[in-house]
């Protein structure tokens, strides 16, 4: 529909789409509210579209609501949108008004974009009858685009009972063809002992590494995801803490067995500097599916919005999250949970689990253990901060814990110390707590600190 069609068939009321975005700017629970009653495509000056979800991305994220940081996100959106849009600070600071009616004005804005993407379709229905087209044709392009002015509703989960005989068929046909074939999709981990008694994560599936503060928890999820690469799996690296440039030293001291300190300092000897080269050489062959996004400060609202795009770009076939308890809340989280950190983070939870099962992919995360897990005797998930809001919604629950050496220090089966009394010890135990596939258990494998690596225990050699 043309500008002036809309204009002159009264489909349009600027006062208000503006008291819609002042009401938005000025008050947050009800900006919420209309973050998610409303689109973008509800409103007819580009520019309000545009500032609209500006300020809808802003709502998300913990960022003030002010002026510069419309204007700021506006011209990222109309960049991402590729629209030759610019919204000013004079603009923005126009679009005030008295909201009072607030609930008026939202389906003002609604009911006017249905009326004229209506109208289109009645125009496009015409001249396309006018042209004596195939019925057929015509009916099935009419029903496609009278669904698109339809209200959004969620895709039906039902499936028949008569259906799941022969679906459940062919995908056990499949699975046999692609282990005879070698092609199937398995996501395993680095390490024989955790193979032996872990599943590998089947996809939408979300697994969680439980440990203490300052026990590794980083350096195993950086070789699963790692590990992940080298098997062709384009991998997204969350992490929330370590900056980037620190993630890529740990990496290269890890695969060319060098201390970080060497690294940082630049003091590479020959020796470790050919075993540098020949690392980044090994890693550049996969280093290409690893892909890293780093996220402090964020919710995980805009952390999962990010990864959708990511999937939708085809670059995310699974993705390790390091870690969930640094997430920030958002402003609709603070209003419903309140203090309650635990509720918050069963819901950020929920948020990565659905995210998985929306785009049929694996998601290993990790949390913090409080500080009964860094006490004696045997650990379980009970020991996870806010355990039972984060497990259940968990398929897999792995508990790293390693004790504190005693005064008389510790020593390998050659006599050589490899830990001073009061460190930690580098032996690491690993429990399987739950595992909805597979069996429970415990093990041991060493933590070596100083490649930031975990290697298997060697039985007799």
């Amino acid at each position: 529909m043309s500008d002036n069609t809309a204009e002159l068939l009264g489909l349009v009321n600027h006062q208000s789409e503006i008291t819609v975005l002042s009401a938005m700017r000025r008050d947050i629970n009800t900006g919420i509210e209309l973050a998610e009653s409303l689109q973008p495509g509800d409103f007819y000056d580009p520019r309000r579209a545009i500032t609209f979800e500006a300020i809808r991305n802003l709502l998300r994220g913990v960022e003030a609501i002010d002026t510069p940081a419309i204007v700021t996100e506006a011209k990222r959106v109309a960049v991402e949108r590729k629209q030759k849009i610019q919204i000013t600070t004079r603009f923005v600071d126009s679009l005030s008004a008295d909201y009072q009616r607030i609930d008026l004005h939202t389906n003002t804005v609604k009911r006017l974009a249905w009326l004229r993407g209506a109208s289109d379709f009645a125009t496009w229905m015409l001249d396309n009858l006018q042209g004596r087209p195939d019925p057929a044709a015509l009916f099935a392009e009419a029903q496609e685009r009278w669904q698109i002015l339809q209200p959004a509703i969620a895709n039906s989960s039902f499936v028949y009972g008569w259906d799941t005989v022969k679906m459940h068929g062919d995908i056990l046909n499949k699975r046999q063809a692609e282990a005879k074939d070698g092609t199937a999709t398995r996501f395993d981990w680095p390490w024989q002992s955790w193979n032996r008694m872990i599943r590998p994560l089947r996809p939408g599936m979300v697994g969680t590494f439980a440990a203490p503060d300052g026990m590794g928890k980083s350096t195993f999820l950086e070789m699963v995801a790692e590990y992940w690469a080298m098997g062709g799996f384009n991998v997204v690296l969350v992490h929330l803490e370590d900056a980037l440039d620190y993630k890529l030293d740990r990496r290269l001291a890890r695969h060319a067995g060098v201390t970080i300190d060497s690294i940082e300092d630049g003091t590479l000897d020959p020796r470790q500097a050919q075993a540098a080269t020949e690392a980044q050489r090994r890693i550049s062959e996969w280093g290409g599916h690893l892909h890293y996004y780093h996220a402090p400060g964020k919710s995980m609202t805009e952390i999962v919005r990010e990864l959708e795009s990511r999937a939708v770009e085809g670059i995310c076939d699974a993705v390790v999250f390091d870690y969930l308890d640094k997430v920030q809340p958002t402003r609709a989280q603070a209003g419903i949970f309140g203090g309650n950190t635990w509720e918050r983070q069963a819901h950020d939870m929920e948020q990565l689990k659905t995210f998985a099962e929306r785009n049929a992919l694996p998601v290993f995360t990790a949390t913090q253990g409080n500080k009964e897990m860094q006490g004696e005797g045997r650990q379980t998930r009970r020991a996870i901060q806010g355990s039972g809001q984060k497990s259940q919604k968990s398929q897999l629950v792995i508990i790293l814990t390693r004790d504190i050496v005693g005064d008389e220090g510790l020593t390998d089966s050659q006599g050589r110390r490899v830990a001073e009394p009061g460190e930690y010890s580098p032996i690491a135990k690993i429990r399987i707590d739950k595992q909805n596939r597979g069996k429970t258990g415990q093990f041991e494998q060493v933590f070596v600190g100083k490649n930031f690596n975990v290697r298997d225990i060697q039985i007799g050699g």
